[in-house]
């Protein structure tokens, strides 16, 4: 099955990048890593994810954990083709406002 990350989605994984990176490089490219994992897997298994525990207008959301950055999360819609990748966020922030009311939290 394909998997269409979605711009947004893109970005995050972008800024993930650049902030685990700067710190670490190795850990950077390991992230890099482990996200290219957990899409290829969703790809195989795209029911794989459980919901959220709230109510979401994403009728078919999910969500999976990258390994060995469990604080990390991708959101994700399966279709019939094709999986939509809508963010990927780390799960110790609002995750629900981000995802429903589109609100950020405010830069630091």
């Amino acid at each position: 099955m394909k998997v269409l990350v979605s711009q947004r989605a893109e970005d995050d994984l972008a800024r993930i990048y650049g902030y685990i990176a700067t710190r670490n490089p190795d850990a950077g490219e390991q992230f890099k890593t482990e996200a290219e994992r957990a899409l290829a897997l969703l790809a195989e298994h795209p029911e794989l994810g459980p919901r959220p525990g709230w109510e979401t207008r994403h009728t078919k959301l999910r969500f999976w954990v990258i390994s060995r950055f469990h604080n990390y999360l991708i959101y994700y819609e399966p279709r019939e083709t094709d999986i939509s990748v809508e963010r990927v966020l780390d799960g110790r922030r609002d995750v629900r406002r981000i995802m429903e009311e589109g609100v950020e939290d405010p830069k630091e």
